[in-house]
């Protein structure tokens, strides 16, 4: 590259709409700070030079160790345009350094989130095309309206959708490329332009109050990488729980590792809009994978992880936050949460219980069952693998449930990963009852568990879902670490009747007959619940709060990771 550049940053003391914006404190930093570190952060930017009236910003500049121009006195009014401001700082600058520029850069201050990156872009751009000007504009197609001698007039031929209206472009006063031809006294713009497009968050211009309360929301973004799986064998609860978190931490640069997960793991995420942040691989450790997602924060949702794999992320300068994780990879995690499986004395890292289980947003948009004296709807749901079979287990006493106790309906759910539904649907067949339906893979299970006045489960997240919906609760255990599960084994809302292999059908009849015959235990189940439930709703914010204050604190103010 042939050419020299300057960057040229205008900077006046005052403004109208907020007064000494320049100089504001905006997210740790002074309003002008960004663009001066963008412009020192160029591959291609050589001179920087501030150009203002107002000595508190001179000196700020010269302690950032750029050249200041203190402008004249003409050009320090409110009326004075940026082209003839600009003019006098090139001549200034070529004047004072004996040389000619050929490419001038124009960096606003009120553009605080324009990236280094994206001014070499443009600057590659412009020099590609041999043009005079590059603009950088934003998309800003909507049905617009204009005032003609006092009367409102359409500014578009007939409405329509937005994506079928003629496309509108706005400029963007982060930066404006221009050749050293097409600088003058009254204009930057030359003949031969051309359009750079910027996104919405780096086209950003601060103007107002609210501008700059945008502004500070978007470089308080973190860049976050999820790694999770999905199996058929092992379910996809995983999943759900990163699902309710990344929708929480909406607006923040997201990217979703699936490690080792089979493709229906991959149609979650997309069903719900995720599709552009998504990433495979068949690695159980995919840090080189997570370092080319560049983020602050990496969030392990895969049971129990290696101390290697989490040494290595923490090693490359990441916050790193587990789930679920019991094994050795948790001792060496900034935060760990853990809503199942509780231990008496925490670590100062670890976060244990019911308060910090994450549901998804159904849970949050329907309202608790209501308590009836008499229970009408039982339902049989043990989560997305039900690896013992215990809704088979369950079918074996149905008939003995519908005519011996008041239930009148029987909802059985089994997830994606359920093995035996061929020989479910068999025993179904045989049994042909109307008041049973079988139901795979719920699209609301919220609203399905608020229908019902009894359920059965097992001690996985299922029971903190039916906590939140005011159900009372008889769980099973499926496996050894299932029985670590505190809240199922001792909360007032659920009856644990113990490990998969020493409860029989039997056990299950009669835990729902009994149910079904005491409303006051019942009643007392329900408040239980109603009571825990209500903190459970929160456990998806609070958890987000957590991982929120404690990267801030870890991070230490650090804000030059932008």
């Amino acid at each position: 590259m042939n050419e020299e550049i300057l960057a040229i940053i205008p900077a006046r003391g005052n403004s109208r709409g907020i007064a000494r914006k320049n100089m504001r404190i905006l997210w740790g930093r002074p309003l002008i700070e960004y663009q001066i570190q963008t412009a020192k952060e160029s591959k291609y930017i050589e001179e920087i030079v501030v150009t203002s009236e107002d000595d508190k910003i001179i000196e700020f500049a010269k302690s950032s160790g750029v050249a200041v121009r203190k402008r004249p006195r003409n050009l320090s009014e409110d009326s004075v345009t940026l082209d003839p401001v600009v003019y006098d700082a090139l001549e200034y600058m070529e004047k004072r350094l004996k040389k000619r520029y050929g490419v001038i850069v124009t960096l606003q201050p009120t553009s605080p989130c324009l990236l280094p990156s994206t001014v070499d872009a443009g600057i590659e751009d412009f020099l590609s095309r041999q043009i005079d000007t590059l603009i950088p504009v934003m998309d800003s197609t909507h049905l617009y309206y204009k005032e003609v001698d006092g009367r409102i007039v359409s500014d578009y031929d007939s409405r329509m959708n937005r994506q079928w209206l003629p496309r509108r472009l706005k400029e963007c006063g982060a930066f404006l490329i221009s050749s050293r031809s097409a600088v003058g006294k009254h204009s930057r713009i030359g003949e031969k332009k051309a359009f750079f497009f910027l996104n919405q968050i780096e086209g950003h211009d601060i103007d107002t109050p609210t501008d700059w309360l945008i502004a500070e929301a978007y470089l308080r973004r973190f860049r976050i990488t999820f790694v999770t799986s999905g199996t058929k064998a092992h379910g996809f609860g995983h999943l759900h729980r990163v699902l309710a978190i990344a929708d929480r931490m909406t607006g923040n640069e997201i990217s979703i590792i699936l490690a080792g997960s089979d493709p229906e793991a991959e149609e979650v995420f997309i069903s719900r809009g995720y599709k552009e942040f998504l990433r495979k691989t068949d690695s159980a450790c995919p840090v080189d994978l997570i370092r080319e997602t560049k983020p602050q924060i990496v969030v392990n949702d895969i049971l129990d992880t290696r101390l290697e794999y989490v040494k290595s992320l923490v090693g490359e300068g990441y916050f790193v936050v587990n789930f679920e994780d019991l094994g050795d990879g948790a001792n060496a995690a900034h935060l760990v949460f853990n809503a199942l499986y509780e231990k008496t004395k925490p670590e100062d890292t670890h976060r244990y219980g019911y308060h910090y289980e994450c549901l998804s947003d159904g849970f949050n948009t329907h309202s608790p069952a209501k308590f009836r004296k008499t229970p009408r709807v039982l339902l049989v749901t043990f989560g997305g693998v039900d690896q013992n079979n215990l809704t088979c287990r369950v079918m074996e006493v149905c008939n003995e449930i519908l005519t011996e106790t008041t239930i009148r309906r029987i909802e059985i759910v089994v997830g994606a990963g359920y093995a035996h539904m061929s020989a479910l649907r068999r025993r179904a067949k045989i049994m042909s009852d109307p008041r049973i339906s079988i139901t795979q893979s719920v699209e609301d299970m919220a609203a399905t568990m608020r229908r019902a006045d009894i359920a059965v489960t097992s001690n996985g997240r299922t029971i903190y879902e039916l906590s939140a919906m005011a159900v009372p609760t008889i769980s099973i255990a499926q496996n050894d670490r299932e029985t670590m599960h505190l809240f199922a084994r001792y909360h007032k809302g659920v009856r644990y009747l113990g490990i998969a292999c020493t409860v029989r059908a039997r056990d299950i009849f009669s835990a729902v007959k009994s149910l079904s015959e005491s409303p006051s235990s019942r009643l007392a189940m329900y408040t239980a619940q109603i009571d825990a439930g209500s903190s459970i709703r929160e456990g998806g914010a609070g958890v987000v709060d957590e991982i929120t204050r404690n990267f801030r604190s870890w991070s230490n103010g650090n804000r030059s990771n932008r």
